[in-house]
């Protein structure tokens, strides 16, 4: 395992981004919550950082290709998240592969996958994800 993905291990968190090698942004959140922290505070300087992450599937990929990321460190990636980097030409390594994302029951996937099955674009993908997270947000405040 890589120093990145070590310390990632180490520290508990999901999602953390590196740019000059000097760590800029880490969160424990799950799912994709921390991509969009990230994007939210960072903005264009996240472009040309190295991101690890704990689970990358598709839409984590398409957020981080939306970042303009030079490099992707994974710890789990789906074969949809591979996919996607892969046609992006974005250089990556993983330790553990899984066919897809599920939710913790094991059962269904995870609804932003779901939701970004059929989206190839990043900007496309992220408009997509951020409506939905509104939603779910309006939805828990009512």
């Amino acid at each position: 395992m890589n120093q990145y993905l070590e310390a990632l291990e180490q520290s508990g968190n999901s999602l953390m981004i590196y740019k000059d090698d000097e760590l800029i942004f880490e969160s424990a959140s799950k799912g994709i919550r921390p991509h969009l922290e990230a994007i939210d505070k960072h903005g264009e300087d996240l472009k040309g950082s190295v991101m690890v992450d704990k689970i990358v599937g598709r839409a984590a990929a398409l957020l981080i290709l939306y970042s303009k990321a030079r490099k992707v460190f994974a710890a789990l990636i789906s074969e949809p998240g591979r996919q996607v980097l892969e046609e992006h030409n974005l250089d990556f390594s993983y330790v553990e592969y899984t066919e897809h994302i599920k939710m913790k029951d094991g059962r269904i996937f995870c609804p932003f996958e779901r939701m970004v099955q059929d989206i190839s674009d990043p900007d496309e993908a992220y408009v997509a994800i951020v409506e939905k997270m509104n939603s779910f947000k309006a939805q828990a405040s009512s």
